[in-house]
């Protein structure tokens, strides 16, 4: 039987593997056959966080989760540098910030499984200033009445539980039930949310796209 130990060694070593194909050059079919032996060993952890939660380890099963996003964010990083060679950087874009989001929350979930959380954070900082040019993005301005806590389901203001804090093996986080009004929506440099961006700006009657300054043509077909 494997024990813990064993399986955080070799979610390490499907890491390390993975990570040579974490590069523009690297030829497609490696860095496919990458992401499927990732799953693979997505599976085993998946597995073992289910049986760490009926045994009610809630320590080995937030390792197990935090291993779960780590992996989860190496996916979208090798997703992210085949869709850039596809030439569709926006979709290339989403995948960096899951790719972020995922280890950041990995980082929440646990840090007793030695994964080097700060460095992966910095290696797609430095691809996101890169690789694609700075957007700006969206932020709306809203007054939230009640939010649900992802854990136990009651309203947050009056649970126990603590967004970014793994509870075994999940992370809490707030689910907006209702919104009192919206009051505007920003144009930021730092939002909360990267996937809110602008995507194309006009200028001199010209609309371009921002990450490739192609001119975005109107559709005469579509009806105003």
């Amino acid at each position: 039987m494997m024990s813990n130990s064993d399986l955080i060694k070799d979610v390490f070593s499907v890491l390390r593997e993975s990570e040579k194909f974490c590069f523009l050059t690297r030829d497609e079919e490696y860095q496919n056959q990458s992401i499927k032996n990732l799953d693979l060993v997505k599976d085993r952890i998946l597995e073992a966080k289910e049986k760490a939660i009926s045994e009610k380890n809630e320590k080995y099963a937030n390792i197990l989760l935090s291993a779960e996003l780590v992996v989860d964010a190496l996916i979208s990083e090798l997703n992210m540098w085949i869709e850039l060679k596809k030439g569709d950087y926006a979709k290339a874009w989403d995948l960096l910030i899951e790719a972020q989001t995922n280890i950041r929350s990995g980082s929440q979930a646990s840090a007793d499984a030695g994964f080097n959380f700060d460095g992966y954070s910095y290696k797609l900082s430095l691809i996101e200033k890169l690789i694609f040019p700075k957007p700006m993005f969206m932020s709306p301005g809203m007054i939230i009445e009640s939010t649900k806590c992802s854990i136990c389901g009651k309203n947050y203001d009056e649970c126990n539980h603590i967004v970014g804090k793994a509870y075994m093996g999940k992370l809490c986080y707030q689910i907006v039930d209702k919104i009192k009004e919206i009051r505007e929506i920003s144009i930021v440099e730092e939002p909360a949310n990267k996937h809110a961006r602008i995507t194309n700006f006009t200028e001199n009657g010209i609309t371009r796209d921002i990450f490739t300054w192609k001119e975005i043509k109107e559709d005469k077909n579509i009806k105003k």
